[in-house]
C-alpha cells in the first residue's frame, strides 16, 4: 500500500476542464428552480387556463431528465362544481392530464354551501431533450359553468424543478 503525504492542495488554474463539461453519475441533481404563485385564478370554463404556477429550466444536457414537482394551493368550489382537470405542460406539449379528486371540507356561507379543498400535490419525470429553455405550467377547468377558484385565499401554490443528470 502506498501512502501520500500533502502540506497543501491547490487547484490547477490551467485545467481545461470546466464545471458545465463535469460528467456526474446518473442521478445526480444538476440544478434546481423553484417558483411560487399565490394570486387566485377563478373560472367558469370548461376551456383549459393557467394557473398562474410555472417556472422554467435550461438543461445543460439533452440527456438530462426533469423532476417536476408541484403543489396547487386551496380550492375552492361551489357545490355543484368540481375541478374536471389539471394538466401539467412542458413549453405546449401536453405532459399530464386527468381528472382529479380530492378530501374536501365543506363550509356554509350564508345560505350557499361552499366547499374548500387542498389542492393536489403531484411529480412528473420528463425526458425533454433540449437544452434550449423549457417552462412547465399547470393549467385547470371546471366541470360546469359555476365559478372555480385555485388558490383560494392566495394560498400559495409551488412548483420545484430538478435537473437530474441521465
Amino acid at each position: 500500500m502506498t501512502t501520500l503525504y500533502v502540506d497543501n492542495i491547490a487547484p490547477n488554474l490551467q485545467s481545461k476542464i470546466s464545471a458545465p463539461n463535469l460528467q456526474l453519475p446518473s442521478g445526480s441533481v444538476i440544478q434546481v428552480v423553484n417558483s411560487t404563485a399565490a394570486q387566485s385564478v377563478s373560472s367558469t370554463s370548461q376551456t383549459l387556463i393557467d394557473t398562474g404556477l410555472s417556472a422554467t429550466i435550461t438543461p445543460t444536457s439533452t440527456s438530462s431528465k426533469i423532476l417536476i414537482l408541484f403543489s396547487t394551493g386551496t380550492i375552492q368550489k361551489s357545490t355543484d362544481t368540481n375541478l374536471r382537470t389539471l394538466v401539467l405542460l412542458r413549453n405546449s406539449t401536453l405532459l399530464v392530464a386527468e381528472g382529479v379528486g380530492f378530501a374536501q371540507t365543506e363550509l356554509y356561507t350564508g345560505s350557499t354551501l361552499q366547499q374548500r379543498i387542498q389542492g393536489p400535490s403531484a411529480s412528473f419525470l420528463d425526458s425533454p431533450a433540449t437544452t434550449s429553455a423549457t417552462t412547465y405550467k399547470t393549467q385547470f377547468s371546471s366541470d360546469n359553468s359555476n365559478a372555480l377558484t385555485v388558490m383560494y385565499g392566495n394560498a400559495t401554490s409551488t412548483m420545484t424543478l430538478m435537473e437530474i443528470a441521465g
